[in-house]
């Protein structure tokens, strides 16, 4: 097995573990700050066309939303993680939960795209930073073998998020109301602010943190900003955030644009699209899970390889069964096959979406104690910058004359390319958390 980067010294300052009450309630509080993170990244993409007839302007300018989210997302993982490094992982959960509330709040009140975009910009910062100090405080707090089970239990809030916001979206907008967007991120900003205080009370540091926290203060140039792109860390750096960016591409070309296929290819309503996305929600849940027993059985990389594998198939199996569904008067019939039908390939295209689970365990893994929510949240949150050249380009084939289901399959190709990239990193299951530098 490759040696991971994780460097310990001989000398480690003695760490009180978590009891295992204390390790459940941190993974507890993390799972609901990842779980309404997620609800609050995930109504977007249901009200894509309201928005655009609300402020009267092309699809193209809201879809811009998304890439101002994603391009968020990198920068607080990248700052907000850094931040975590030197003042904790708890206080930075709490800074990330409330500010993403905060920044769905304001949503429902924009009265132009440009103020959206501020407002989703903040959720966007809040979004990276949270997974950033989540991953860091859970791999530091759970034993080696049990590591990626919790790491993909607190991924499991992703999922769990994406359904409640197809849940949200399912029974708050109303086709008859162009304006009912705006009650749906104004009531999902609500969970975030119970979490708060959850994460106050019941949560508690990292005593792996803990224990490095003198470190860090008497060498802050061994825990900037600018360390992860030293020569020791360098080529590891650049090779997780190259397999985030392709992930993450695939996942944002679907989970963008599916429910705008489901309303204006197969003709269903805004609010009964988020029906069948719920399956997707499922089939996540599950295949988070099971990424997480892989990881910890068979190892990182061969779990990545066969979860990239797994989408690079589903799909164009998704695109090819959905585009082919029999259409009465242009409009998909909700009868009880087609819901079968549909809801099954949603919910294998959300199962293997289970890798998702692999980079919070991986990456804490591969860096040190100082540096690990920084360059964590970095390599993983950036992901969702490359992604931006999917949400861009996306729109100008579909003017271009490209299908929908065209569009969405080229995901796969990036998952392909992923499936072979994870090898270049080395393995690192098994590998002990400790404070040293």
């Amino acid at each position: 097995m490759a040696k991971p980067l994780l460097a310990q010294s001989n000398s480690q300052p003695a760490i009180q573990p978590q009891k295992p009450q204390g390790a459940y309630k941190t993974l507890f509080g993390s799972w609901l700050g990842w779980l309404f993170d997620a609800l609050d990244a995930g109504i977007f993409g249901f009200v894509i066309l309201a928005i655009s007839a609300s402020f009267k302007v092309d699809i193209s300018a809201v879809v811009g939303t998304v890439a101002w989210f994603l391009l968020a997302t990198g920068i607080g993982g990248y700052f907000l993680g850094n931040i975590s490094d030197h003042i904790g992982r708890k206080k930075t959960l709490l800074i990330s939960v409330l500010a993403y509330g905060i920044g769905t709040f304001l949503c429902g009140l924009a009265d132009s795209v440009v103020q959206l975009n501020i407002y989703r910009f903040i959720v966007g910062i809040a979004v990276g930073g949270l997974w950033s100090a989540a991953a860091a405080l859970i791999s530091e707090v759970w034993a080696p073998e049990k590591r990626a089970k919790a790491i993909s239990f607190m991924q499991t809030g992703w999922a769990g998020g994406n359904l409640l916001a197809a849940i949200f979206a399912w029974s708050i907008l109303n086709p008859t109301d162009p304006e009912s967007w705006r009650n749906l991120f104004m009531i999902a900003s609500f969970p975030a602010f119970a979490t708060v205080l959850y994460i106050a009370f019941f949560v508690k540091e990292s005593p792996v943190w803990i224990a490095n926290r003198d470190f860090i203060k008497n060498n802050a140039n061994k825990a900037s900003l600018g360390t992860i792109f030293k020569p020791e860390f360098l080529k590891i750096t650049l090779l997780a955030l190259a397999v985030s960016v392709l992930g993450m591409l695939g996942y944002w070309i679907i989970f963008t644009f599916v429910p705008t296929y489901l309303q204006k290819v197969l003709g269903i309503r805004i609010d009964m699209a988020p029906v069948f996305l719920i399956w997707t929600g499922v089939g996540a849940m599950i295949g988070y899970i099971v990424y997480g027993y892989m990881a910890d059985k068979i190892g990182r990389r061969k779990s990545f390889m066969f979860f990239f594998l797994g989408m690079t198939v589903i799909v164009p199996v998704f695109t090819y069964v959905s585009s082919h569904m029999p259409l009465t008067d242009g409009k998909l019939i909700l009868t009880g096959s087609n819901v079968m039908i549909l809801g099954f390939i949603s919910a294998l295209l959300g199962f293997f979406t289970g890798y998702f689970s692999g980079f919070g365990a991986w990456y804490s893994e591969l860096f040190p104690t100082s540096i690990r929510s920084t360059a964590a949240g970095f390599c993983f949150n950036f992901g969702r910058v490359g992604a931006i050249a999917g949400i861009v380009i996306i729109p100008k084939l579909l003017a271009g004359g490209l299908s929908y289901p065209v569009v969405i399959t080229t995901a796969a190709l990036s998952y392909f390319a992923a499936a072979f990239l994870v090898l270049a990193i080395p393995e690192t299951k098994g590998v002990q958390l400790t404070s040293g530098n």
